[in-house]
């Protein structure tokens, strides 16, 4: 093996998950073994209480389904007790304490547990094949599932993109002047579709991700560009709320390596849950610098904010946050969020209190992920190409305004 590669793998062991009851257990045992052997000769009950403690440790690791330690025992004490009835038989070695129907006691304990072993071997790799089989099922079942979603999708998202289109023509009178009313119920539709929209996107997203499906591309990303690109397009939006939009970046925040594509995902998503969920005349400020070679990207808003008994399940899939009078929605965009984060070996965290506002806060690697056997993104999305910010199929565009996850 590589020392570079033995280096790497010593640096990652878990030593403290290697620091379990087992492992002290079966170093408490051969201690006993080994300071019971060596006065064993001097006194039968000693010899005794090691038959019984050798017989308790073993079985207390068969319960707990340490089978490789239990082994190590067993023939540790096996071997011991053998050596002992071997040097006893011996001319010369004689042992006043030679007791051999005890010592077959003893042996046939051990063999008792050893068959107890085999058992438990066998229970182990029975449940652990049920396991993988249930694992299997489950899988299949999950990718079906996102396949049959994106499959599904494909003739929902045709006909909103055709109505988000014509809504679009309408309202900039292409085809003619509207009156109030009809100017009214057209924004009405265009509201609707886009809403409609993100939903769909969020179910697909979380069935992607939940089967696994979701691949990284990692580019190199400008930030500040990305970030104006972000609020410019959550600006409509917080000027309906009368919402200020801000963003500061030190200098040193230039560039990150990440998927584009969902890295402006996760960014506006943030951007418009803190604009949704705000006051009227309220900010949100979107802070971006580094630290110890990680992206610290924060968003604060000055909305009500978040209970405490709300912040645990706050990332669960379908979970609801929300005050009544707030618009709602899948409750899955901070799942996907997570799980988009998680997949840049990233993290998000939350801060917030009723009255205070909330600050969520993600951190990502800077240089990015250190896998160079990623694939391409979602199929049928790419990156914004026209002057629009569409994403989509060439045969189906989506307004990016569109792609904005709601929780």
């Amino acid at each position: 093996m590589d020392l570079r590669k033995l280096a790497s793998l010593v640096s990652r062991w878990r030593w403290r998950e290697c620091l379990t009851v087992e492992v002290g257990l079966t170093l408490l045992t051969l201690a006993m073994i080994a300071a019971f052997h060596s006065i064993a000769s001097e006194d039968r009950l000693l010899l005794n209480l090691y038959y019984i403690g050798i017989a308790g440790a073993a079985y207390a690791l068969v319960k707990r389904r340490a089978l490789a330690l239990t082994v190590l025992v067993l023939f540790v004490a096996a071997g011991t007790t053998l050596a002992q009835v071997y040097f006893a038989s011996k001319p010369g070695m004689g042992d006043p304490l030679f007791d051999p129907i005890g010592d077959a006691a003893s042996l046939f304990v051990l063999l008792l547990l050893g068959w107890r072993l085999g058992v438990e071997a066998y229970r182990f790799q029975s449940e652990e094949h049920r396991l993988q089989v249930e694992r299997q099922i489950e899988e299949k079942a999950m990718a079906t599932r996102a396949a049959a979603l994106t499959s599904t999708s494909h003739e929902v998202r045709q006909p909103l993109s055709a109505i988000l289109s014509i809504a679009e023509m309408l309202l900039d009178e292409s085809t003619g002047p509207m009156s109030e009313v009809q100017r009214e119920f057209v924004g009405d539709i265009d509201e609707c579709a886009k809403h409609l929209m993100s939903l769909v996107n969020d179910i697909l997203d979380y069935a992607k991700a939940e089967a696994g499906m979701i691949k990284l591309t990692h580019e190199t990303v400008a930030l500040p560009e990305l970030v104006h690109q972000c609020i410019t397009m959550v600006e409509p939006k917080a000027a309906e709320a009368e919402v200020r939009v801000t963003a500061q970046l030190d200098p040193d925040v230039v560039e990150i390596v990440a998927d584009p594509l969902r890295l402006k995902q996760i960014l506006l998503n943030l951007l418009s849950n803190a604009v949704k969920f705000n006051e009227q005349g309220g900010m949100v400020k979107m802070q971006l610098r580094v630290d110890h070679g990680d992206v610290l990207i924060s968003v604060r808003d000055t909305g009500r904010g978040i209970a405490p008994e709300k912040m645990e399940r706050l990332f669960d899939p379908y979970y609801q946050a929300a005050h009544g009078d707030q618009g709602m929605g899948t409750g899955l965009g901070l799942s996907i969020i997570k799980h988009l984060v998680e997949l840049h070996k990233g993290s998000i965290s939350v801060e917030s209190a009723p009255g205070s506002g909330s600050i969520f806060t993600v951190r990502l690697p800077k240089d990015g992920v250190p896998d160079t056997d990623v694939k391409a993104g979602l199929p049928g999305e790419r990156l914004p190409g026209d002057a629009r910010g569409e994403i989509g199929s060439e045969d189906e565009k989506i307004p990016q305004s569109a792609m904005q996850g709601e929780t």
